[in-house]
């Protein structure tokens, strides 16, 4: 030691840290690992913890709205907030990437009715139930790729794929011209100093400008090679039950590796700030580097447009279905759908179903057609009083119809019926802007349903409709008579129709083509008590007015409605006041 200079104490000591910091940033990864993965098994089969704000709500959605048009069938808007499968999609939303979560919101939205593909699904969601380790590998691989808040990847893409490809040529001139004025420094300084900050200054006004245009798309690129860098990643895990997709993200990567060479310089995953960060961004403006390889990548990315897309489906769909085995471990009870071959009309059987957002939901049956219905008996009726179930429901028939031609999971004891095209008219709104009233927008709805139902029928398939409170948007005679029209339109053939009513007129009205079932409550104690129970036949009790009177209006205000309505049953016609 004694003979150690300073010069090499000096590197023994930088060697030290540098080995130290090396030593550290191991543990930490390791450290940070372990703690993900902790958090992604206890997390598994629970209610997801994630909050949301309205800007990652709508850009989740873009998935969709880019793509939908290529689906076989997809939900409508109204359909989908009819019956509240956004919440459904937050609760089963245990995702980690962006692309993922976009993926399963898509899966979602668009049912589809080949029972191959819903069986591949089937043995997917299956294998991630009970292989945790091997899920728990992917499931830090998609933690690694990371969420995008504010951007959806799909958005850019699109656009990307519209963008004008621009020349490399201009930013080689800026570079040559560059050069060249340095040369000209050492035959005429004057000049040569005139030329270089002439051509440095054209230089940094055209990178901005033209950085301005390409900017936006560099998140895009970023995680299109993320998802190329981390093909190696899924696949070294060697799971042989996903080769399939393994051998096809390989083939991808191998079609596009170009996009990764030179990426580094419009994908920096430097924190922002840091000192390479800052020399790599002069580095770039005086060279322009990042633009004459955005122009490549685009280039590249363009010719490779459906590989790209192909890729984002595998990451996506892979995701989606891990969230969709939490999601069966966290209903706990559930079925696995079966599908009715094509018959002279539709069916629909399900036992002990139930609202898989309800803490202690009620099990219901139902069966379609149902046992002693009449050979025109082909839809459900459900009458019954307000806040006793029927709302909630159809809504419930819809969400299974959905999660059994989406993810092959039902909340029910079973579930067996054909494949549908589902439409709901439950939850409509006037429109100001459109100038549309209640009833305007209430009847276009239940018309896109007789539309849609007429389109199956030439092409062999069915259509499931809810329906609550048929045309509730105008006066009583007019609804009553007009509602038995529209819903003898929705009945029969290839239409499966399942609607609720306060208008116990329509159960007679209707009673050859529609099975009545209802739900009624109990008053007991001055409390009104609900049991949630579907039973058969219409509903007889009459307790809007007995409610008035728990609720302390005055006795002789209804007695007298009580009165009224009694006589009227009795005479068919109302008495002046």
């Amino acid at each position: 030691m004694d003979g150690m200079t300073t010069e090499q104490g000096l590197l023994i000591f930088g060697c030290a840290v540098f080995l130290f910091l090396i030593v550290q940033f191991s543990r930490n990864q390791k450290k940070n690992k372990e703690k993900f993965l902790c958090k992604a098994r206890e997390g598994f089969g629970k209610v997801p913890e994630r909050e949301y704000d309205v800007q990652e709500l709508e850009r989740i959605s873009h998935y969709f709205k880019n793509y939908c048009a290529g689906a076989e069938f997809y939900l409508d808007d109204l359909t989908w907030n009819d019956i509240g499968m956004e919440d459904v999609f937050l609760l089963m939303n245990q995702t980690y990437s962006s692309i993922g979560e976009d993926y399963l919101y898509w899966l979602l939205r668009t049912p589809v009715t080949d029972e191959k593909v819903l069986r591949e699904r089937h043995r997917l969601i299956c294998y991630f139930q009970t292989h945790e380790e091997e899920r728990l590998k992917l499931q830090h691989v998609y933690h690694q790729l990371g969420r995008m808040r504010a951007h959806s990847v799909t958005d850019y893409f699109k656009r990307l794929m519209e963008l004008p490809q621009e020349s490399n040529i201009r930013h080689y001139a800026v570079i040559l011209a560059e050069l060249l004025s340095v040369a000209l420094l050492f035959i005429n300084g004057t000049l040569g100093g005139l030329c270089l900050a002439a051509s440095i200054v054209y230089g940094i006004a055209d990178y901005y400008k033209r950085k301005g245009i390409a900017e936006p798309y560099f998140v895009c690129f970023r995680q299109i090679t993320g998802m190329l860098y981390y093909t190696d990643e899924l696949t070294k895990t060697g799971i042989a039950e996903l080769s399939t997709y393994w051998k096809e993200l390989k083939e991808i990567k191998k079609e596009c590796q170009g996009l990764l060479k030179g990426s580094r310089l419009i994908t920096a995953r430097q924190a922002a700030g840091s000192l390479g960060e800052v020399v790599l961004d002069y580095v770039r403006i005086l060279t322009h580097v990042d633009l004459i390889q955005f122009n490549k990548m685009l280039w590249l990315a363009k010719s490779k447009k459906k590989e790209i897309r192909r890729m984002m489906e595998i990451f996506g769909f892979l995701e989606s279905m891990i969230a969709a085995a939490s999601f069966r471990e966290l209903l706990g009870e559930y079925c696995i759908p079966e599908f009715e071959a094509a018959a002279d009309r539709p069916s629909f059987v399900i036992k002990g179903m139930y609202h898989p957002q309800i803490d202690e939901p009620v099990p219901n049956d139902i069966s379609v057609p149902c046992a002693g219905q009449g050979a025109r008996q082909s839809g459900v009726l459900i009458t019954g009083s307000n806040a006793s179930g029927k709302s909630t429901f159809l809504k419930t028939v819809g969400i299974c119809s959905v999660l059994a031609q989406t993810i092959m999971t039902v909340p029910a004891e079973r579930y067996r019926a054909n494949f549908f095209k589902l439409y709901s008219s439950m939850a409509v709104k006037d429109d100001l802007n459109l100038k549309e009233s209640y009833y305007l927008a209430e009847i276009k709805a239940l018309r896109r349903i007789l539309i849609a139902g007429e389109q199956e029928r030439q092409q062999g398939g069915y259509v499931l409709c809810l329906v609550d409170e048929v045309l509730r948007g105008t006066n009583t005679v007019e609804r009553i008579a007009a509602s038995a029209q529209v819903l003898k339109g929705l009945s029969g053939g290839n239409i499966l129709c399942f609607a609720a009513t306060h208008d116990i007129e329509l159960t007679y009205m209707l009673e050859q083509l529609y099975a009545n079932y209802h739900f009624e409550e109990e008053i007991c104690d001055g409390d009104i008590r609900f049991d949630y129970q579907l039973r058969t036949g219409r509903a007889v009790t009459r307790n809007a007015i007995r409610l008035l009177s728990l609720l302390g209006y005055p006795e002789e205000m209804t007695e007298a409605a009580e009165t009224a309505a009694r006589e009227f049953m009795e005479k068919g016609e109302w008495k002046c006041l």
